[in-house]
């Protein structure tokens, strides 16, 4: 797992330069669904958090579909190894509904049904984890939004901030931190809810370590009213990202005066030159800290027989 975390870079690369064809014009979509569970769903919250779109995009995590998905809907259904029971049941209502689909899978049910009706499939490298999948993923659907051209930005740019030299210094940064949130649990925050929860959900995962997100400026208006308890046991993690928002900027500083001496506190400040950059930035960090906290806790990050077992298990 480890150098697929180091090879981040080198995936995305990779996978950016691969062609994909698709012939639907922008005017015959009017909303995007990306549905998926798990590490399939985040990169799609990664594209809603760092593109402005000019046309709605909702992540779709469940068994069905919003009620108002139609035919102008362009349902994009990932799934890595493409058995995902909730992510077939919602491509099997976008076809009664007759959306226009795209499949994105390494194999499996839905790779063989988008090939049977000759859907739009673009295919992932084997071998992987489905969330080791993740530069993988994110590249496919830069390709799919720009082939679109429903986004402002320049999404494809130079991810200088993870070069090879740059992961380094991340990976070594990030052991420090695993080192330090060992004991305690974690408290997540950041701006960008694909951002916290990608950290939240790799700390369970890799290293079936409790901890929970939370976003910015919401959790000033709830949360924070709950860290008057915080203790030696646990870790306010603060994702920040200066270039984005001076109002968050604002907001997490004036936060700092309130709790300064009441916590163990870890901040760490995106890299890069666009928004992307900086959300890919932070996600890489924290996939680096799930892998050296499961160490440091001697066990295997690889592992997860907890899902594996709920996905054995069939209710009554």
């Amino acid at each position: 797992m480890i150098e697929k975390i180091r090879n981040f870079y080198i995936f995305l690369e990779k996978s950016l330069n691969k062609s994909f064809e698709y012939k639907l014009k922008e005017k015959e979509i009017g909303n995007i669904i990306i549905a998926g569970m798990g590490g399939s769903a985040i990169p799609g919250q990664v594209i809603k958090d760092a593109l402005s779109l000019k046309i709605p995009l909702e992540i779709s995590r469940g068994y069905h579909l919003p009620s108002w998905v139609d035919k102008r809907t362009l349902v994009i259904c990932i799934s890595y190894s493409g058995n995902t029971k909730e992510t077939i049941n919602q491509f099997n209502e976008s076809l009664k509904r007759k959306s226009n689909i795209i499949v994105i899978t390494s194999n499996g049910k839905l790779e063989k049904k988008a090939k049977q009706l000759k859907l739009p499939l673009l295919t992932l490298p084997k071998g992987f984890l489905p969330r080791e999948s993740f530069p993988f993923l994110i590249a496919t659907l830069i390709k799919i939004f720009k082939k679109l051209k429903i986004t402002k930005e320049k999404p494809l740019i130079s991810f200088s901030s993870l070069s090879s030299k740059n992961i380094r210094t991340i990976e070594k940064e990030a052991k420090k931190v695993a080192k330090s949130i060992k004991k305690t649990f974690p408290i997540i925050c950041s701006e960008y809810p694909s951002v916290s929860f990608r950290w939240e959900s790799q700390l369970s995962e890799n290293a079936k370590h409790l901890s929970e997100s939370k976003t910015f400026p919401e959790l000033a208006h709830n949360e924070i009213e709950s860290w008057r308890e915080i203790n030696k046991n646990h870790s306010l993690i603060f994702l920040e990202d200066e270039k984005n928002n001076k109002e968050i900027t604002k907001l997490i500083k004036r936060i700092k005066k309130i709790i300064k001496n009441n916590t163990h506190l870890i901040e760490i400040k995106a890299k890069g030159k666009t928004r992307l950059e900086r959300i890919l930035y932070l996600i890489v960090f924290g996939d680096f800290v799930s892998y050296f906290l499961a160490k440091e806790k001697e066990i295997s990050p690889e592992v997860t027989d907890f899902i594996k077992a709920l996905k054995k298990t069939k209710s009554k």
